[in-house]
């Protein structure tokens, strides 16, 4: 398994102003890669191959000294990058989506340096520091917050430029751990009411983001005149803002998915289909501030590095199933709790978790509602694990 670890690094003035040059060089070439697949698309109705454009690469850093100076290894990963897009619009194309042509890209928003080979050879340690060295690039001082794999490839290196800082992320290949075994499962709802409601009975607070300072910035911006240093400035101030709240959303996440992964064995969540929930013009903002999609993302990768079973459910029906006999109980969304005719009464989200746990249980059992893993059964509308196990978060 692949395993990414972002970290902040030290440049010098010098160093931030010869990165900012090699961005602007890979947006160029980015450009003139992809106006040569057009006009050869053009003229001969063919399109350019990835190995095509590395030879007009040789040739444009034998006539470029400026080229000549950074290794080849930088400005393939950006003609990669340029043939990743190629083959999503013909794949949106044939599956009949959106295609969304690729587009040319302007030097200020270019972000990313990709290196994808011989990586190992870049990361060097000097004394106590990592030091990331390629040709043409800046002295870039790597500073880690955890202790990287000493011991795997580093198969990887992605320098991204951030509205208030730059990163290197250093991607690992790391050995799968074995799963284990299935004694201490936890069914998950999310919702907007509550972040997370566990079929334990435990919640977590919904996400709601402090905008006083994003709405005063973004009002600056939209009193400066376009095009002006002054709206550059404050475009700056509002990015950085964001970055600030991104990255606090980020390292809360880590630690939620840590937690949760490292508590249970076994976990289920809902397979939701967000792009179609945000057509809802009343819900769509508390929809996407509670970020279900990065949440499950990096859930996932927490269970897979700690050897736990993760399974995505149907959610159709978890809210209006009984978890206790399994009757439908019609209800609206106005409607926090679950009563049942045969007399379990629970709040609506514990019993939509409690069904979820339950469909992805099945799911491991073959779909067979009545053969659980051995040890297990079916919760008959009860919390199928004690309080003293449950998790406690904050926001």
């Amino acid at each position: 398994m692949i395993r990414t670890y972002k970290c902040r690094v030290k440049l010098s003035r010098a160093g931030h102003e010869r990165l900012g040059d090699i961005f602007a060089m890979s947006a160029e070439l980015y450009n003139a890669g992809l106006e040569s697949r057009i006009d050869c698309y053009r003229k001969t109705g063919e399109n350019r191959s990835l190995y095509d454009q590395y030879k007009e690469l040789v040739q444009v850093r034998a006539e470029l000294p400026e080229f000549e100076a950074v290794s080849s290894i930088v400005f393939r990963g950006v003609l990669s990058r340029l043939d990743k897009a190629y083959k999503s619009f013909f794949r949106r194309v044939k599956a009949k989506e959106k295609a969304g042509f690729p587009r040319f890209k302007s030097r200020r928003r270019w972000r990313t340096i990709e290196i994808n080979d011989q990586c190992w050879r870049m990361l060097k340690r000097e004394g106590n520091k990592l030091v990331l060295k390629v040709k043409g690039l800046p002295r870039i001082e790597v500073k880690p917050s955890r202790e990287l794999p000493s011991d795997s490839m580093l198969k990887a290196i992605r320098i991204t430029r951030k509205p208030a800082r730059r990163e290197v992320a250093l991607s690992y290949e790391l050995p799968t751990p074995e799963v284990k075994s299935v004694s201490n499962p936890v069914g998950i709802d999310m919702g907007i009411s509550n972040r997370l409601t566990l079929s334990n009975g435990e919640t977590v607070e919904k996400r709601e983001i402090d905008r006083k300072k994003l709405i005063r910035l973004q009002r600056s911006v939209s009193r400066k005149v376009k095009g002006s240093n002054n709206r550059r400035k404050a475009v700056s101030l509002l990015a950085k803002e964001w970055q600030r709240v991104s990255d606090k959303e980020r390292d809360y996440l880590h630690r939620l998915t840590s937690e949760i992964a490292r508590m249970y064995d076994f976990i289920a969540v809902e397979k939701l289909r967000t792009k179609n929930m945000l057509r809802d013009g009343d819900l769509a903002k508390s929809i996407q501030e509670q970020t279900w999609g990065r949440f499950i993302m990096l859930l996932n990768e927490k269970a897979e590095s700690a050897g736990v079973k993760m399974v995505g459910v149907n959610p159709k029906g978890t809210s209006q199933e009984c978890s206790s006999c399994g009757a439908t109980v019609k209800k609206d969304l106005s409607v926090r709790t679950h009563k049942c005719d045969c007399g379990y009464e629970a709040d609506r989200d514990v019993n939509a978790a409690i069904n979820i746990l339950h469909r992805g249980l099945a799911s491991i059992a073959g779909g067979n509602v009545t053969a659980w893993p051995e040890g297990l059964e079916r919760s008959k509308g009860l919390p199928l694990l004690g309080q003293e196990q449950c998790m406690e978060v904050s926001t």
